[in-house]
């Protein structure tokens, strides 16, 4: 038989949820969240005296951060100290959601301030969530294809 290496993500979103499923491993002592392999935060619970982000960092899981062009490069850090204060290979992954023009516009001042600093994080694009429109009925969210596109091209770019 053949294995598959299979792994979640979720957005760490409910707290009511994400604490019932965390535990403690016995052997380690360690806190692990077992609702996903790696939870993130986003845009609207990033924040560095909030209660997703004391969460996350309380996890011994890979977590991961979005980052939009709403975040100043001195936030960037701050979080990238707080969510893996040990620089930790694997802990941290930043993902970006903006949009193409904005990612070109914003990405090389948080890959500068972040290659300046010197953690280890992992880079991932979200181009789903930042190309979010509307329908014309105004009941639907949906995406076009070609501006998911043209934000991975701008991210490898």
């Amino acid at each position: 038989f053949a294995e598959t290496e299979f792994y979640t993500s979720h957005e760490c979103l409910l707290m009511d949820y994400e604490s019932t499923l965390t535990r403690e491993d016995s052997t380690t002592g360690l806190w692990y969240n077992c609702s996903a392999h790696l939870v993130w935060t986003g845009e609207r619970t990033r924040q560095l005296d909030g209660a997703h982000i004391e969460f996350m960092r309380g996890i011994a899981n890979p977590v991961g951060v979005k980052i939009s062009d709403k975040m100043a490069t001195d936030e960037l850090i701050e979080l990238v100290r707080v969510m893996n204060p040990n620089n930790t290979p694997g802990r941290l992954t930043l993902i970006t959601r903006m949009g193409a023009e904005k990612l070109r516009d914003h990405l090389p001042r948080f890959i500068r301030a972040i290659k300046e600093e010197g953690p280890v994080v992992t880079w991932v694009c979200d181009p789903m969530h930042g190309n979010t429109i509307t329908s014309t009925c105004g009941r639907f969210k949906t995406r076009n294809y070609t501006a998911i596109k043209e934000e991975l091209e701008a991210f490898f770019d």
